[in-house]
């Protein structure tokens, strides 16, 4: 006698009064209403307005995330979906999405491939039912997982054995018969919502091998349990899934479990068990609204549970995938819900529900490594995953760049493929931080005179120059009432120290640690706010943690010759970042000053500056990054004038040019060579009221980039059918 398969489901109709009518074998479970995509990762298509009515009349859409797709303009258009079942009748929730090469596999007749029993008609209204709100207006109207797609009708039993729900029969032959008609058709997924406690033949092992072979997505139940399944049986899928988890079904066939409306396994539905755990998925499978094949029986519409619901639940999902994602293998398709399935039960992958319950949502963000799309020079570079990719890819724009990031806005649509090559749009300008010019009173008022200096003289040649910072303002009041509290005016922090020695009359040498190459050559106040030290593109070089060194010669009476070189190092922000960031700043100054006579002084700088970890007082990473390091020779002229005793006319400009180094990963590429300047003049007065005191009137440029370009590499789109990018 010939192997047979059949199926059993419960099924109410929604209008009539409640009735169960069972055939035999396996039939056909989500999260609540999940949150809205929120990844900075998407496909770039519109999105749909999915909240209808006759989308919230079907819930497991809601519960499985199914909203993931819809958002990104997702319906399953264009994927064909074999439904190996009772046949399919073309109700109006189906009229339009049945395939023309729709047969009966049973009897070779096409004519015969109406629904002989509800099944079929029901597993392909779960997966591809219309979305007809504007012309359907029953109060069960609902829509299907993928409403986009087609569905290749495949009848695989006959009148003669499909007398009724309770009495259909499937017979194994018939089964890998229309399994190799769906793949003769060119079906990207096989719906087969059929099973039974009995083995599949070798016949059908082979067929189904050959679909697995095809690149096919497979689908199948878990299994219902009756009133007569043996005590413990269910404790593992049905043996007629069993080859889901063969070595050579190559992770693409599912077997879907079913879970209520709470995400808890439903009594009927079979477990994993452990051999099936790695490839069973869960659905919704309790009380599913479907059309009714039979339109003569009063009621359209009729609500079924079982296995074979959370089976078609599943196909409709795949069928989302493979629309949004063309050039993902049915593996990848199958591996993809599996990994981003959301856990239940036990910890892990368990026996109970496998893998857990589909997420759509999730399936739709991108997954794993990120890495720069096209084909451009920054092809390929990896950029960090959906969790770091926005601590790993960022700009702050100090120094010459300021608030001047001209390029921000062609970084806001930057595509970029997951690990499994799927593209996704990623908006990188969020990672660019510009500075905003503001004018911070308080943070000057209490930064005002709190810098202080010690010269020690060691001997004729010798001389130590200490720096420390010390708040001194609340001093008064801590010695008068506070007596007690003797360690405010005692603390002091950046302390820094220089060291000068008078090699002759001609010459001095000078050192220092700490100190930035203005405070330790000139008359220098770091709380000054308008120092004329913080212009030009020495101040690029930090003082902290900062080595200087000096050497300085008269030439003739009224000029002098000095030569600094200076290194600067810092980690910057890098409790911010899972890898630290570290800047490494060289600067080689030779300056020439010449007292023109006793009130006014020129000096002309020439100088060059070699930065690692930022380009011009920028700091930048990843796909963002700048350059890892540049090259800058610049010039500066600067000139004093005494007014009077006690007030000074300045004015000092600087000009450079950078060639910067590219870098492997980043979309900006072929940088030109940047031109920067600054410019500062204005007039200061000292003592006026009080020792030490300072008013000063300026007009400055700080250091700003004036010119230079760049290319980005992105891809603007894709052909997933070629795998081209348009760059």
């Amino acid at each position: 006698m010939m192997n047979k398969l059949c199926y059993k489901y419960n099924i109410t109709a929604i209008i009539a009064l409640s009735l169960v009518v069972s055939a035999c074998g396996g039939s056909s479970g989500g999260t609540v209403n999940g949150p809205t995509l929120n990844s900075p990762l998407a496909p770039n298509l519109p999105a749909i307005a999915y909240d209808t009515d006759e989308y919230r009349r079907n819930p497991s859409l809601g519960q499985m995330n199914v909203h993931g797709a819809y958002l990104n303009g997702i319906t399953g258009n264009g994927v064909v979906v074999a439904v190996i079942d009772s046949g399919v009748t073309e109700v109006p929730e189906l009229a339009g999405q049945l395939h023309p090469n729709s047969t009966n596999i049973a009897t070779g007749n096409s004519s015969d491939s109406a629904d002989l029993g509800g099944h079929g008609t029901a597993m392909a209204g779960i997966i591809a039912a219309k979305k007809d709100q504007a012309s359907n207006n029953n109060f069960n109207n609902m829509h299907g997982v993928a409403y986009g797609a087609q569905i290749l009708n495949i009848n695989t039993t006959s009148p003669a054995d499909c007398t009724g729900f309770e009495n259909c029969i499937f017979y194994h032959s018939d089964i890998a018969n229309a399994y190799d008609y769906a793949n003769a058709q060119g079906a990207d997924i096989i719906n087969e919502s059929l099973g039974s406690d009995t083995q599949s033949s070798f016949a059908l092992l082979q067929a189904v091998q050959r679909a697995v072979n095809s690149d096919i997505v497979i689908v199948v139940p878990a299994g219902n349990i009756d009133d007569d399944t043996p005590a413990g049986l269910s404790d593992s899928i049905q043996a007629s899934a069993e080859f889901a988890y063969a070595a050579w079904a190559n992770g693409q066939i599912i077997v879907a479990g079913s879970v209520d409306a709470n995400n808890v396994i439903s009594d009927f539905s079979y477990r994993a068990g452990n051999l099936a755990k790695d490839v069973y998925l869960v659905a919704p499978g309790n009380g599913i609204i479907v059309p009714d094949h039979d339109l003569n029986n009063g009621s359209e519409y009729i609500s079924i549970s079982g296995t074979s619901a959370s089976t078609a639940q599943i196909s409709g999902i795949a069928a989302l995938l493979i629309e949004a994602f063309p050039n993902l293998t049915a593996a990848q398709v199958a591996d993809l819900l599996f990994t981003t399935a959301t856990d239940l039960g036990a910890p892990g992958t368990d026996v109970i529900y496998g893998r857990g319950l589909v997420n759509v949502a999730q399936a739709f963000t991108a997954q794993g490594q990120l890495s720069v799309a096209g084909t451009g020079f920054s092809a390929a570079a990896n950029i960090g995953t959906v969790q770091n990719v926005s601590q790993q890819n960022l700009i702050f724009s100090g120094g010459a760049f300021g608030a001047d990031i001209s390029f921000s806005t062609a970084t806001e649509n930057i595509m970029l493929l997951d690990k499994y090559d799927r593209s996704f749009s990623l908006d990188l300008s969020k990672g660019i931080y510009t500075q905003q010019p503001t004018i911070n009173i308080e943070g000057f008022m209490n930064n005002s005179l709190s810098s202080h200096y010690q010269n020690v003289r060691v001997n004729d040649k010798t001389t130590i120059k200490l720096a420390w910072r010390h708040d001194n303002r609340f001093a008064d009041i801590d010695k008068r009432y506070f007596a007690n509290h003797l360690g405010r005016e005692r603390k002091a922090e950046n302390l820094r120290m220089s060291l000068s020695y008078m090699i002759n009359d001609q010459q001095i040498a000078r050192m220092s640690s700490g100190m930035s190459i203005a405070e330790m050559t000139e008359d220098y106040r770091p709380d000054d706010y308008i120092a004329q030290g913080k212009h030009g593109f020495a101040s690029l070089l930090s003082s902290s943690s900062s080595r200087v060194i000096s050497y300085k010669s008269l030439v003739g009476k009224k000029s002098s010759f000095e030569m600094t070189f200076a290194t600067g190092k810092y980690d910057f922000a890098k409790e911010l970042f899972a890898n630290k960031i570290t800047v490494k700043n060289t600067v080689l100054l030779n300056r020439l000053t010449h007292h023109v006579n006793a009130n006014m002084t020129l000096s002309l700088d020439v100088g060059l500056l070699e930065e690692k970890g930022s380009v011009l007082g920028a700091i930048s990473r990843g796909a963002l990054e700048i350059g890892s390091g540049a090259s800058t020779a610049f010039i500066g002229a600067k000139i004093n004038f005494n007014l009077s005793s006690d007030t000074q006319f300045f004015a000092n400009a600087s000009y450079g040019i950078t060639d910067v180094k590219q870098s492997s990963q980043s979309i900006l590429g072929n940088l030109s060579t940047l031109k920067s300047y600054s410019y500062l003049m204005g007039i200061k007065s000292n003592d006026l009221l009080f020792n030490n005191d300072q008013i000063s009137f300026s007009f400055s440029q700080p250091l700003r980039l004036s010119s230079g370009d760049a290319i980005i590499s992105n891809a603007v789109s894709r052909n997933y059918n070629t795998n081209q990018f348009i760059m």
